[in-house]
């Protein structure tokens, strides 16, 4: 009876709420469909005005552009909800996290602030949701 009751007032909230909806279909994706979209590609990072770093990362989840590899799957449903970074030691683990679509989000994800990071050089991988990575590129960070 309470699972009914539960059902009952969630879907009203989530069929008003895009939002809401996003929240809820969040996940990281796997190297394997970064790769049926299109790839990924990981462009020389860029110090900001405000003395952050941001990292720019290409991909696009449509499936509708060859960013390193000609897709093989089309994504009507999916928008890009945010890129992540980690930080282990020299390493930097990216990941793109996505959601059904809302009026928030779009296919393509620009990249990651890497916050005040200091400077150096540092492996970039894209990290899987299982915990394994992929190595993409080494950069420098001046």
């Amino acid at each position: 009876m309470n699972k009914h009751l539960a059902m009952l007032l969630i879907i009203p909230l989530l069929a008003g709420c895009t939002s809401c909806a996003s929240l809820l279909t969040s996940r990281g994706q796997s190297w394997g469909m970064i790769q049926s979209v299109g790839g990924l590609r990981v462009d020389d990072p860029a110090k900001q005005p405000d003395g952050t770093t941001f990292l720019p990362v290409v991909c696009n989840v449509s499936g509708l552009e060859a960013i390193t590899v000609k897709p093989t799957t089309i994504n009507s449903a999916l928008v890009v909800k945010k890129t992540t970074a980690k930080f282990k030691k020299d390493r930097i683990q990216i990941q793109i996290v996505t959601c059904v679509v809302d009026d928030k989000h779009t296919s393509v994800s620009k990249g990651v602030n890497l916050g005040n990071i200091s400077s150096g050089v540092y492996q970039v991988e894209y990290l899987n949701p299982d915990g394994s990575t992929i190595p993409l590129k080494q950069i420098e960070i001046k």
